[in-house]
């Protein structure tokens, strides 16, 4: 089975290898002499160090070597479709930085998107203090963007033409420009966020080709979800709904006391297409 999985032209078995973290992907080396410099072709770059934050700065400093010499031995022709990268072992328990994660983080994703990239995948869940370049917000060819437990600076111009997911977790936004930010992502399918603090006043822009949305209500007005088909957030208040959800066919409610049932029949008077409900109902005596 080896033997033929080896005769696959390189192309094939760079895109099977892209789907491992690449820790497994760059052990495939000691396979064979057909295997032993494959790893540097692979298009991904998927780094995951779990645990959590960690105290131990030469265990932090090796799996950093470690990034830092993937990046340096893989070849520098192949140009990067995907990049992951978790780790929160920037900082110890008490908050005392053990690596210089802002220099970390520049120079990793400088790498990923050198002006002739084609980087189309970039999911960073790192650590809140760490801040996203703004050559991010301007990647024409991105598709995908994950971000979580990072701080966005400056939000000013967005470009993201080709964007279909956005996943905003634990993001805090220094000048509460979550509207100006979604205005650069017109071509939006999917919309996750959630665990923000945000007190914009400034108006949202409508995202027509919108089909799954996962929000707060109070982070995303209602209005601005309403053609989607599928929609999770934690309540709808009567008073926004001025209109009706006519294309949601799956709606789950997360944070629903019991008193307010009486209120989510009247919702699903506006939801003509509904075909799947899920409610999360707490009782507000306990």
């Amino acid at each position: 089975m080896a033997d033929i999985i080896s005769d696959f032209p390189d192309s094939v078995l760079c895109y099977i290898l892209s789907f491992l973290p690449t820790k497994e992907v760059v052990t495939t080396s000691v396979l064979s002499k057909r295997w032993k410099l494959l790893w540097r072709l692979v298009p991904s770059f998927d780094f995951d160090l779990q645990g959590g934050i960690d105290d131990d700065k030469e265990f932090c400093s090796g799996f950093f070597q470690s990034l830092y010499s993937f990046l340096l031995f893989r070849d520098k022709r192949q140009l990067f479709h995907r990049f992951r990268l978790k780790c929160f072992c920037f900082c110890n328990h008490s908050g005392e930085r053990i690596i210089e994660a802002e220099t970390i983080n520049v120079a990793l994703l400088k790498s990923a998107m050198n002006k002739n990239g084609r980087l189309e995948h970039l999911d960073l869940n790192l650590y809140w203090r760490l801040w996203v370049p703004s050559p991010v917000f301007r990647c024409k060819t991105l598709v995908v963007l994950k971000l979580a437990n990072l701080t966005l600076k400056d939000v000013s111009f967005v470009d993201l033409p080709l964007l279909k997911i956005l996943h905003l977790n634990y993001v805090y936004f220094e000048q509460d420009d979550l509207p100006q930010f979604l205005s650069g992502t017109p071509n939006l399918e999917d919309l996750l966020v959630n665990n923000m603090t945000a007190n914009s006043a400034e108006k949202f822009h409508r995202l027509p080709n919108l089909v799954r949305a996962n929000i707060h209500e109070h982070l995303v007005p209602l209005d601005v979800v309403k053609n989607v088909e599928v929609l999770f957030t934690d309540r709808i208040d009567l008073k926004d709904l001025v209109f009706d959800l006519h294309n949601l066919v799956q709606l789950e409610l997360t944070f629903v006391y019991c008193k307010e049932l009486v209120e989510v029949l009247e919702v699903l008077k506006h939801c003509p297409k509904l075909q799947t409900l899920v409610i999360s109902t707490y009782d507000d005596k306990v």
